[in-house]
């Protein structure tokens, strides 16, 4: 009888560990700091090459921190337009540098964003509904067709960047030597006009 009880036993447990073993893995709900250019595209709109353009935004826990402790952080976003040529290199007909300002007013509980080309100002109650607005740029005016020639071809690439060149002194040293400190994305190209 005892026999039987032991080899339940270690049924039991194998069963047991069998399960565990086939049960999926829970996913990270935290995803890895990192910017990227998820999609980019342009169309031609009353005489206006216009962008569209959708980025993914995920700040460090250090940013977030720096964030909530009074550091303003400044994104750059890069486009460059390029005339695709045979045999040399590109030649570079434009580039436009947008910037924003995230900062946090702790008296208020409200993360602020400020459109440092125009001066508009927006205020979020979370970071997250903030970055939902900032990871879309769209209809942006980017250069009138008139200065592009008929027969060329076009593209565009562009990155978004945490600027470290306005932060303070002392994390803008940090910033070069810790990624989590500057988050940039890599160059995205598109054709500009299909």
């Amino acid at each position: 009888m005892r026999t039987i009880g032991r080899w339940l036993a270690v049924l039991l447990c194998l069963a047991v560990s069998q399960a565990w073993a086939e049960e999926p893995a829970t996913p990270e709900l935290e995803s890895e700091p990192g910017f990227t250019v998820l999609t980019a595209e342009s169309q031609l709109v009353d005489g206006v090459v216009r962008l569209d353009v959708l980025f993914g935004l995920t700040f460090s826990d250090d940013l977030v921190e720096a964030l909530q402790n009074g550091v303003s952080l400044n994104l750059l976003i890069d486009i460059e337009i390029l005339k695709e040529r045979n045999y040399v290199w590109s030649k570079q007909v434009a580039k436009i540098e947008q910037r924003y300002q995230i900062s946090y007013q702790p008296l208020t509980n409200l993360y602020v964003l400020n459109n440092l080309n125009s001066d508009l100002v927006f205020q979020f109650p979370t970071l997250e509904s903030l970055l939902a607005v900032i990871t879309v740029l769209h209809d942006f005016p980017l250069l009138d067709y008139s200065l592009l020639e008929a027969d060329a071809s076009y593209r565009g690439d562009i990155r978004i960047s945490v600027d470290r060149e306005s932060f303070p002194v002392p994390l803008r040293l940090m910033s070069y030597v810790s990624g989590d400190w500057h988050l940039a994305s890599d160059w995205y190209s598109w054709p500009l006009l299909p």
